[in-house]
């Protein structure tokens, strides 16, 4: 299962994580665009979290500045816990902002080459759910 989340929805999704495991008992993969959220939920039960953010985000910092479990100095908090199990991975998705004409789901701010912003957050949360899903299809195939 795939959790997609944007901005504040990130605090929603990580802490599902714990009663969507309980209830359907399946990998939780969880990708949080622009993600504020406090960094206390446990995440001992997400198969990954993917972090799509971007040095012109704003937003997303001041979470990191404002809830002190997204501070390496809590080294118990859930989401330091999980960084140091190697279950967060962050890709950027500079120069993208969280609100306005240059977000990252805007499909006016144009890249170098070409493409949306909105393209390329597309391409990329496209990617990392095939990325998965091939990923599990080996490990699910009999070995012969």
């Amino acid at each position: 299962m795939v959790l997609l989340s944007y901005s504040g929805g990130a605090q929603v999704a990580t802490g599902a994580v714990d009663e969507l495991h309980t209830r359907l008992r399946c990998p939780l993969l969880l990708i949080t665009l622009g993600g504020f959220h406090n960094g206390a939920n446990d995440l001992t039960k997400a198969e990954h979290l993917h972090q799509l953010t971007s040095a012109y985000d704003r937003i997303e910092r001041v979470g990191t500045w404002i809830f002190p479990q997204r501070r390496r100095l809590l080294r118990g908090s859930g989401w330091n816990r999980a960084r140091r199990a190697g279950k967060i991975t962050v890709h950027r998705l500079d120069p993208a902002t969280h609100l306005g004409p240059r977000s990252y789901i805007s499909p006016v701010a144009q890249l170098p080459g070409g493409r949306s912003h909105l393209d390329r957050t597309t391409d990329t949360v496209i990617a990392l759910i095939r990325a998965r899903h091939w990923a599990k299809a080996a490990t699910d195939r009999p070995m012969s």
